[in-house]
């Protein structure tokens, strides 16, 4: 059955980002697609470690005529490849690929070119435990939407401490399909892992979330409304929430994403109005777009990127930047440049769920900007 759903609905709570009405081409391509998680008695079906990451470039005035040529030119790629991808660009960690001649030279060409780029950040664990929280928000009955970012990050950091036991927690509650009736049992349960925890208050948001976990525990037929009536195990039902983030988000581009089958077969019973105009987007295979090819460039340089954040500390961070070399820091001042660029001519371009402690351990390594001294 064919769903129908008018971009003024879904935008109805966003405030309006610069430039999101503009007319573009934008290009995807996405990197550490797990499709869907499901949580078992056994664990998890696949890894987390490393975040999804749709991403890609947006241009206003089109790709240049000799992309592609100038392009196999600039970055050496064989003629006998078939198409540009990350891998011939770079192999390895990120710290290799800032390394590279290749990669630096690419991010010099988008400059150059006048083309920007974009990325939807996913941090797949943050992601798939945001709805513990996000369900005690409507109604604000505990008074946490204030500052509900810090709660939900908190939240993140212990149960990354310990996610074997968390989650072994989630499947005694069938999470997410919490019991009505096991709903004060089932924050108790967080409570008392939370509290079990050897770790100490590093900020105001370490005794609020506790607070609000106990005080949400001891409310009489409280109801997790993101937490009842679905599938036992499921976390993730797939990543299509993000492909669509980004059409409504930008209604007026043309989108034009990698094949993704899985992802196709989904939004296929969807579509996405703006009055009576179906918004426009196609899934093509990468050898037939250069658009595309450009963007597993820019997916897999971006989803290094928030690997490396998220998995180092703000210490770890700051000492493995200053023993860069001048053609890492090169790169990485290419790659802050290019965002910045893209940020300012719409903040949208840049999306991402995951904890507010990365993304400020990822404005300090990235951008220099002060944090809060807990960090480090």
């Amino acid at each position: 059955m064919m769903t129908k759903i008018q971009v003024k609905e879904l935008r109805e709570n966003i405030s309006p980002l610069r430039n999101w009405d503009s007319e573009m081409q934008m290009f995807y391509d996405e990197t550490n697609n797990v499709r869907r998680l499901k949580l078992t008695e056994v664990g998890l079906n696949a890894p987390i470690e490393n975040p999804f990451v749709l991403a890609g470039i947006a241009t206003q005035s089109g790709l240049p005529a000799s992309s592609e040529e100038s392009l196999r030119d600039l970055l050496k790629i064989q003629r006998s490849a078939n198409e540009i991808k990350f891998e011939y660009l770079s192999k390895g960690s990120y710290e290799d690929a800032l390394g590279s001649e290749r990669i630096s030279n690419f991010l010099v060409w988008i400059l150059d070119n006048d083309i920007y780029i974009h990325y939807s950040f996913i941090d797949i664990l943050y992601w798939s435990i945001l709805d513990i929280v996000e369900s005690l928000m409507p109604g604000d009955p505990l008074g946490i939407i204030p500052f509900h970012l810090e709660i939900k990050s908190e939240l993140h950091y212990f149960v990354s401490k310990n996610s074997y036991e968390f989650m072994q927690l989630l499947v005694n509650f069938n999470y997410p399909n919490i019991k009505r009736s096991e709903v004060s049992s089932f924050l108790s349960e967080i409570l008392r892992f939370l509290d079990s925890q050897v770790v100490e208050d590093r900020s105001l948001a370490t005794p609020i979330l506790k607070q609000t976990i106990r005080n949400a525990s001891k409310i009489r037929g409280l109801e997790l409304p993101f937490l009842h009536d679905d599938e036992p195990g499921e976390l993730i039902k797939d990543f299509s929430p993000h492909f669509l983030h980004r059409l409504y988000l930008f209604k007026n581009a043309s989108h034009t994403f990698d094949r993704e089958t899985h992802i196709e077969k989904v939004l296929s019973k969807v579509e996405v109005y703006d009055g009576s105009k179906r918004l426009d987007y196609i899934f093509l295979n990468s050898k037939s777009s250069i658009g595309v090819q450009i963007s597993d460039v820019v997916a897999g340089l971006m989803g290094r990127h928030f690997g490396f954040v998220s998995q180092n500390s703000l210490p770890v961070l700051r000492q493995k930047k200053k023993s860069f070399s001048q053609a890492q820091l090169k790169t990485l001042e290419l790659l802050r440049l290019l965002i910045d660029r893209s940020n300012a001519f719409s903040e949208g371009l840049l999306h991402s769920v995951a904890p507010l402690e990365t993304l400020l351990r990822n404005d300090a390594f990235l951008h220099d900007r002060s944090v809060p001294d807990f960090l480090g």
